[in-house]
């Protein structure tokens, strides 16, 4: 029980962190699969890591939204196939989409917002071909800021779609 606590601890800690995309399995995970999946694991979380890293520096486009709706612009595209043909290579993976806001308006309005964001990035992925299951989404609102909400820059900032991936099974996930 302890170990499940200590656990789940680690992965909302993990969940909240601000980082680079992380890849959560465990020596047990390889195991029963019946093979080692080091180059898999480590291919997939360099390969986002990398895109990360390229949207950072401007070299692929940020995944944006229409002003106040969750309608993914078509700038978006090429960095959202990108990660789509990541999952389709990688067909065990799963991806965790977690969509967030600035805080110009009420919580319970960016809450539902950055849900239907991240919605959309999954329907995305899934018309690329990506299995449904293989994606889950999520909503922050503007509860996990990376920056100062003062600011038009920072609000900028925070209004962002992260990504975690994964090759455990959802159920031990959530």
């Amino acid at each position: 029980m302890k170990k499940l606590l200590l656990l789940a601890v680690f992965g909302l800690l993990c969940a909240c962190r601000s980082g680079p995309p992380t890849v959560f399995v465990n020596d047990e995970d390889r195991k029963a699969y019946g093979h080692d999946d080091d180059d898999e694991e480590r291919r997939a979380r360099e390969a986002l890591a990398d895109l990360e890293r390229r949207v950072e520096s401007g070299d692929m486009p940020k995944i944006q939204f229409e002003f106040d709706r969750d309608e993914i612009t078509p700038e978006s595209y090429p960095t959202l196939i990108v990660i789509a043909e990541l999952l389709l290579k990688n067909p065990r993976l799963k991806l965790i989409c977690l969509a967030h806001t600035d805080s110009v308006g009420t919580s319970e309005y960016n809450l539902d917002l950055s849900t239907r964001r991240a919605q959309s990035v999954k329907a995305f992925l899934v018309k690329q071909g990506v299995a449904p299951p293989s994606v889950r989404y999520r909503g922050m609102g503007y509860t996990v800021p990376i920056s100062d909400n003062s600011t038009d820059a920072g609000r900028a900032k925070n209004r962002r779609v992260e990504f975690r991936v994964t090759y455990r099974d959802w159920e031990t996930v959530y």
